[in-house]
């Protein structure tokens, strides 16, 4: 098992680490990746085989890992996501047509039948978007999407640059947005660096590292 949270200063670092006071029977280990000047991502690894100590405690490994990863959550923590969902919506001033996008294909939903696209969203860890203007169509289905969001156009300012409109991306693809599903390829392969924007080439975060 694996989870991560961002951190800024040693204080900070403590403050995350301060919930294994709980878990004192179980071994681990950490890393620190550096991501900017001021930003690190610190990752904890716990091997399976520890939560079998606590099975005096809790009736199953599975458990313990449950509340492990529940508490590791209550405190700023992620698990580190090894799959991603890729979600784009079209509002017509009419009606919601959202899509996502994950390894077995392209579905596609309008807003009576979000519940069932949500569902599937759930199972994936990381919620891939372009902007974060999507997002507000199922917030009230899927509160923590938020928590889950990789949004691409706040990557590129992070980077430093100006997130253009999708279009203006998609010329310099050469790629055809007039459906949801192009727009859904789109975003994709925004997620392999460099992205080519219009005043030139970036390299963004990659998807898995704490949204922060």
């Amino acid at each position: 098992m694996q989870i991560q949270t961002l951190i800024d200063s040693d204080s900070m670092k403590d403050e995350r680490l301060s919930f294994l006071k709980n878990w004192e029977e179980i071994c681990y280990s950490l890393k620190e990746e550096k991501i900017d000047n001021d930003t690190k991502v610190l990752i904890l690894e716990v091997p399976d085989k520890e939560f079998e100590k606590l099975l005096s405690i809790f009736p199953s490994k599975a458990e313990a890992m449950g509340a492990f990863v529940t508490t590791a959550l209550e405190n700023g923590w992620e698990e580190v996501p090894e799959s991603y969902v890729v979600y784009h919506a079209d509002f017509d001033g009419n009606r919601v047509l959202a899509g996502i996008k994950t390894p077995q294909g392209v579905s596609l939903h309008d807003q009576l039948h979000l519940e069932q696209m949500i569902q599937t969203m759930m199972r994936f860890p990381r919620i891939v978007v372009y902007s974060s203007e999507v997002l507000t169509y199922i917030k009230d289905l899927f509160p923590e999407v938020d928590s889950r969001a990789y949004v691409i156009a706040r990557e590129i300012a992070r980077a430093g640059k100006k997130a253009p409109d999708l279009a203006e991306i998609a010329k310099i693809y050469g790629q055809d947005i007039s459906t949801l599903e192009g727009k859904l390829e789109l975003i994709e392969k925004l997620l392999k660096n460099p992205v080519r924007l219009p005043d030139g080439e970036i390299s963004i975060r990659p998807y898995y590292l704490p949204a922060g």
